[in-house]
């Protein structure tokens, strides 16, 4: 990867790694509330990030890591999640607020209790980690319950190093995460953050995508920020506006 403005998060995730994992152990916030998404859903609040997203809901998880949270076995964060998703009948279980590619050792003690269960794990990731190590991928893919969400920030290497303060050539590296998990047989969808986009942007990025695989357009989603105070106090700090259009929470 070469040098350009910003900071290398795959450099940042080393750095992350060594403040929120602990052996097969990683720092949350807590272990299980329910969301509206997917049509009802589980999810851990994760602790740690290898990006600084302007837009980003979370706050003390990914600006605060050394201080926000506490570490948790693989077993009790299942056990955490499960207790809240049999309580309200939920199948869908997920980690968010963070990158679910740091501590990998975690995570695939993670997945191996999931995929003794009755539920399906979604994987909230930005990509970064997968798109560098294609061995991601191949590991991620003996799992059966188990759904990738790779999430892409903005619709060009500038939008993406404007947004997320990363060195544009990193911008790449989701594209490549979508590639490897498709060339792995995992199963896996695109999101991309177009509060900053125009259409035209969108639409670049809709045959970026089908280059990879046409069919990836098929489960597209396209996300737009909503403004919680820590957000719109943070994008105006940084001169950002985002577009209007129909608001959802990206979480």
């Amino acid at each position: 990867m070469s040098k350009s403005e910003g900071f290398d998060p795959l450099i940042l995730n080393e750095k992350t790694e060594k403040i929120v994992v602990d052996g097969n152990k990683r720092k949350y916030v807590q272990l299980g509330r329910s969301l509206r998404f997917y049509g009802g859903t589980t999810s851990a609040t994760e602790v740690g990030c290898n990006l600084r997203c302007k837009f980003c809901f979370s706050d003390q998880p990914v600006w605060n890591p050394k201080n926000t949270g506490k570490f948790y076995s693989p077993q009790e964060v299942f056990d955490g999640l499960a207790k809240n998703a049999r309580r309200y009948g939920h199948k869908l279980i997920s980690a968010s607020a963070s990158e679910g590619t740091i501590g990998l050792q975690h995570l695939y003690e993670l997945l191996d209790l999931v995929e003794q269960s009755e539920f399906i794990y979604i994987l909230e990731t930005n990509g970064m980690n997968i798109g560098a190590n294609p061995e991601i991928a191949t590991h991620l893919a003996k799992y059966k319950r188990l759904h990738v969400r790779v999430s892409i920030k903005g619709c060009s290497p500038e939008e993406f190093h404007t947004l997320s303060g990363a060195m544009r050539d990193a911008y790449e590296l989701p594209f490549k995460a979508l590639r490897h998990l498709i060339d792995a047989g995992v199963s896996c969808n695109a999101c991309v953050m177009a509060s900053f986009s125009d259409k035209q942007g969108i639409n670049n990025i809709k045959r970026k995508l089908s280059e990879i695989t046409p069919g990836i357009l098929r489960s597209l989603e396209i996300e737009r920020i909503k403004q919680f105070p820590k957000v719109r106090a943070r994008l105006k700090q940084h001169n950002l506006i985002p577009n209007k259009g129909v608001s959802c929470v990206t979480e």
